[in-house]
């Protein structure tokens, strides 16, 4: 639970911090060597970019071994506190990305998604070995499989010839804290960074799945001179849009921001005409429902679980069609109506996602892998 507080992070946090409002556990973190009674502080952003930056120029066999080296050494010491008498350990939640292989303890294993093999040409040739080495390897000490879409819950099941009762599928939801901002502190926030008074808005790290591609050839067909903002950390993976962006003169309708703090984002949400959201695979798509919260109309892919997860509360596009995308912002950006619709729409769909819920949700499914 030290990751930068993207997608997975914020899902953490936000699950434990309604856990430990239930009262019904006693809860413990472990941060990679020790347990903790609190909850580890998320790492700073820049010096992750940075890290991970660095690391990209090794050799992939290298990068994962040193990644495999360090599961290893995560295992041993995960394992050495389970082994101990005090505190006694009912059910272990393992919220990496690979699997842990523990013996001593019942073990609840998160899989977020499948891009790792549906889509392995998007994500770093080491980190696709090193899923594909500890998920064959550690899976089989997994007492139950939790995941977060019923998208993901089907193909989980479908992937690993599991059996349905072995999987549950417990949703997200937005953090509290995106709320509709007032329109004194959408301006500072826009002034802070620099952003222009009408924009359409991506956030996600900026990596190959995310389609960026696709949508800057969109912004370059659709009839709309509207500026497009892109939050999130730089990810990995070659960014050929940023040579479109100069080659098409699309210097000044592109504004990146890098990684910026949730109650700053919450502005960000609330003052957009749209988030635009092509993903081509999510497990769940957090920023849909984030920006439904701060009544921010939602244009995204009609692929995955985001159709699940936006409902009819949402533009749905297919991820592969850049006129399709392009008449949707058309749409969203000159019809005030079917903004307004979406609006009113998105604030009750975001609604039916609540922390306290999915909190109640994942308790059960410890109790069930206890009974």
């Amino acid at each position: 639970m030290t990751g930068v507080l993207t997608g997975v992070a914020r899902y953490l946090r936000n699950l434990y911090r309604a856990m430990c409002l239930m009262d019904k556990a006693d809860i413990y973190y472990f941060n990679g060597r020790i347990q903790t009674v609190s909850m580890p502080l998320p790492a700073n952003s820049t010096r992750r970019q940075q890290t991970t930056c660095s690391v990209r120029y090794l050799p992939d066999p290298i990068v994962f071994g040193l990644r495999a080296a360090c599961w290893l050494k995560y295992e041993y010491y995960l394992n050495r506190i389970c082994k101990s008498e005090e505190p006694f350990f009912d059910v272990y939640h393992e919220t990496a990305f690979t699997p842990a292989k523990l013996t001593h303890v019942p073990t609840v294993y998160s899989i977020y998604d499948l891009s790792l093999r549906r889509y392995r040409e998007t994500h770093p040739k080491d980190r696709v070995w090193l899923f594909e080495y500890f998920i064959k390897t550690r899976l089989r000490y997994a007492s139950h499989i939790l995941t977060i879409s019923e998208f993901i819950r089907q193909e989980i099941i479908d992937e690993f010839n599991l059996p349905p009762s072995m999987v549950t599928a417990v949703p997200l939801a937005p953090d509290p804290l995106f709320v509709p901002c007032s329109d004194d502190i959408v301006s500072m926030v826009r002034h802070k960074y620099n952003l222009p008074k009408s924009y359409l808005l991506f956030v996600s790290s900026l990596e190959p799945r995310k389609n960026i591609d696709l949508l800057i050839k969109a912004l370059m067909i659709a009839r709309t001179d509207i500026p497009l903002v892109l939050v999130g950390w730089q990810g990995w993976g070659e960014k050929r849009w940023l040579e479109k962006i100069e080659g098409q003169s699309l210097a000044n309708k592109i504004y990146i921001t890098g990684h910026i703090p949730d109650y700053d984002l919450r502005a960000v949400y609330s003052g957009a005409q749209a988030l635009v959201y092509p993903s081509l695979y999510e497990g769940f798509g957090l920023p849909i429902v984030e920006a439904m919260a701060c009544h921010c109309p939602v244009i995204c892919s009609d692929t995955a679980s985001m159709p699940e997860v936006a409902g009819e509360a949402a533009i749905l596009i297919d991820p592969a069609r850049s006129d399709e995308l392009a008449h949707a912002i058309e749409t969203i950006v000159h019809d005030s109506e079917i903004r307004y619709k979406l609006v009113k729409k998105g604030g009750d769909q975001a609604a039916r996602f609540t922390w306290n819920d999915t909190a109640i949700q994942t308790f059960e499914v410890f109790n069930t892998v206890l009974k």
